[in-house]
């Protein structure tokens, strides 16, 4: 999996990057060391999340069009649907209390800074994405 850097609200994070379908619908799943991972979408679209076979508790911060647009809670090992139905390019799962720690809200930037987005774009070129 590659990894890389997301900026919220000018706090630089380390992030492993869930890119592919099987990448996506992994997730931190059975991740025991607690991680940040971002999910990348090419187009923004609806995107909801559950905790099933996720033993640590997560921030879930929804990112659309360069923002914050949601931070949700995710319960370990929840089947509970997570999000709304607004629309999302980027997804960024913290271990619990990040958000809260760094003074996250909806509405502050959110970005990949690595790669950059015209690696992003060979990247996604790369994979096949059906929407």
């Amino acid at each position: 999996m590659k990894r890389g850097y997301v900026c919220l609200n000018d706090n630089i994070f380390s992030t492993l990057l869930a890119i592919t379908a099987e990448e996506q619908s992994k997730g931190l799943m059975h991740q025991k060391e607690p991680l940040v991972m971002s999910f990348i979408y090419p187009a923004p679209c609806i995107n909801k999340f559950w905790m099933h076979q996720t033993p640590n508790p997560l921030d879930i911060v929804f990112c659309c069009d360069g923002r914050v647009s949601q931070i949700c809670y995710g319960e370990p090992y929840s089947t509970r649907i997570i999000g709304s139905d607004a629309y999302s390019d980027l997804i960024v799962e913290f271990p619990l209390g990040t958000t809260s720690s760094i003074g996250l809200k909806v509405g502050h930037s959110a970005e990949l800074i690595e790669p950059n987005s015209r690696e992003l774009k060979k990247i996604l070129a790369r994979h096949s994405f059906s929407f």
